[in-house]
């Protein structure tokens, strides 16, 4: 039953038998459902669903059109659930004494969330409601303008929180604490970043990775690199156009955060100069990314040093989120290099599911 706390789901019954109407209004009241009115025709149910707005109808087969139906209107019940869902996107089960072919063969076209054959058992009932309930979100017209606005929400209240990080870099004197501080800054940032490339896509297409990655590289180079004469690093960008699903979208902007900003503060001691590279690469059927520099490599085993590197860490755990391996290696001749390949579209299933 549904807890008292949370807004109680509003059903319209549509049965021309007043009794049979009556026990199905006391039914769904017992199950914690709110019964939103009655209808006795097909007509009548759709005129009802949509001045009333229910979250379902719950809709008998043979009934009265009310008439309607000379003027185009529903005819019986199966024209009615076909009108309420096509044009007011509101799920309809269907509740019927008649498992016929013709009358299947017709509701198979009306695309029903459920069909229940009478006689049938309250908890029959009660399930088909509460599964037909928790997908009305995929069909839900407003579903994307909700998401995209929830990115929205999410990537502001992340940039405000990497702007109090970074405010805080800035008044720290102790240098431990900035490097931090720092970090704690191009995690935030990355998350940021992630849900505005998934906010300005629409929830069925994939992500245009280009944009995402050469975003994310540019502000957090602009935010971490020394200025000059501290230090002349540049920034090398090479990313292919590559579409990710939303699942990989911020494991992703995890890894390039912490290979980046990993490069930026070791690679280059004593401000010396260099160039750090950010590659994106399609190949054969997989995404390859990876961060590169010219800088003085690794200080030891990779292996060793991630035992007891948070940094190194975050990036096996962003590569295994993507289904992918973290590799860390050397540059030809000198430098760093760590890298991921994951698979690319259909093929990836994220692990947190």
């Amino acid at each position: 039953m549904f807890e008292a706390t949370r807004q109680r789901p509003r059903i319209l019954v549509a049965d021309d038998e007043s009794i049979i109407a009556m026990q199905i209004g006391e039914l769904l009241e017992a199950e914690g459902f709110e019964l939103a009115g009655v209808a006795g025709t097909a007509s009548q149910a759709v005129d009802m669903a949509r001045r009333l707005r229910p979250d379902l109808v719950l809709m008998d087969i043979v009934m009265p059109g009310g008439g309607a139906e000379e003027n185009g209107g529903p005819a019986d019940g199966i024209d009615a659930c076909a009108l309420i869902q096509r044009d007011l996107h509101i799920p309809v089960v269907l509740l019927s004494a008649h498992g016929e072919e013709h009358f299947l063969r017709r509701a198979r076209r009306a695309l029903p969330s459920a069909y229940l054959l009478k006689p049938c058992q309250n908890t029959q009932i009660r399930a088909a409601i509460e599964v037909a309930l928790a997908l009305r979100v995929h069909s839900d017209p407003a579903a994307p303008f909700r998401l995209r606005e929830a990115h929205h929400r999410i990537k502001n209240s992340f940039s405000l929180l990497h702007s109090m990080l970074r405010f805080q870099e800035i008044q720290t004197a102790d240098p431990v604490a900035r490097h931090s501080l720092a970090d704690a800054g191009a995690r935030v940032l990355a998350l940021s970043k992630a849900h505005e490339a998934m906010g300005n896509a629409s929830p069925e297409a994939l992500v245009d990775a280009r944009v995402h990655v050469e975003s994310l590289a540019r502000t957090l180079f602009e935010a971490q690199a020394p200025p000059p004469p501290q230090a002349a690093l540049s920034l090398d960008l090479r990313v292919e156009p590559v579409g990710l699903l939303s699942a990989q979208v911020v494991p992703c902007a995890i890894f390039l955060a912490e290979g980046l900003t990993n490069a930026i503060k070791h690679a280059f001691p004593g401000g010396r100069r260099g160039t750090i590279r950010v590659e994106l690469r399609a190949l054969d059927g997989q995404v390859e990314l990876s961060v590169a520099d010219d800088g003085v490599g690794f200080g030891g085993d990779p292996e060793e040093l991630g035992r007891n590197s948070f940094g190194l860490q975050c990036l096996r755990a962003a590569a295994e989120q993507l289904e992918g391996t973290a590799v860390f290696g050397a540059e030809p001749g000198h430098g760093a290099r760590v890298s991921v390949r994951f698979p690319l579209g259909g093929d990836y299933q994220s692990r947190s599911a």
